[in-house]
């Protein structure tokens, strides 16, 4: 094993700056802290994702009724209808492009930990 003095690899380490090793194991720190904090963010909006396809089922469902009036014009009760439709859709598209989201991440999450031959 070989031993360097202390005053010499600290000079060349100034010198030369951080190797490839001290770098790379910066860069999956980095890596690993911002894809948790995002996947913490992500999770935190789900209840919010969920609620939102929630009332709009709801607003859908209430729509098919009339909000309990009297259909006065049925024109707009059927367009009222097909928006009502529209907003569930969108809540729901919204709901699985997030959950989406938070699966890539974690994929990509556990790939850093992912052993190989050196």
């Amino acid at each position: 094993m070989n031993k360097v003095n202390s005053f010499v690899k600290s000079f060349v380490a100034i010198v030369k700056g951080d190797d490839a090793t001290v770098l790379a194991e910066k860069a999956k720190r980095q890596a690993d802290s911002a894809l948790k904090t995002q996947i913490s963010i992500l999770e935190g909006d789900l209840v919010n994702k969920e609620d939102a396809v929630t009332s709009a089922k709801e607003a859908e469902e209430s729509a098919v009724v009339n909000n309990g009036r009297p259909i006065s014009d049925r024109e707009f009760y059927v367009e009222t209808l097909f928006c009502r439709k529209n907003d569930s859709t969108i809540a729901e598209q919204s709901l699985k492009k997030h959950q989406e989201k938070i699966a890539f991440l974690k994929a990509k999450l556990k790939g850093l930990d992912v052993e190989v031959e050196a």
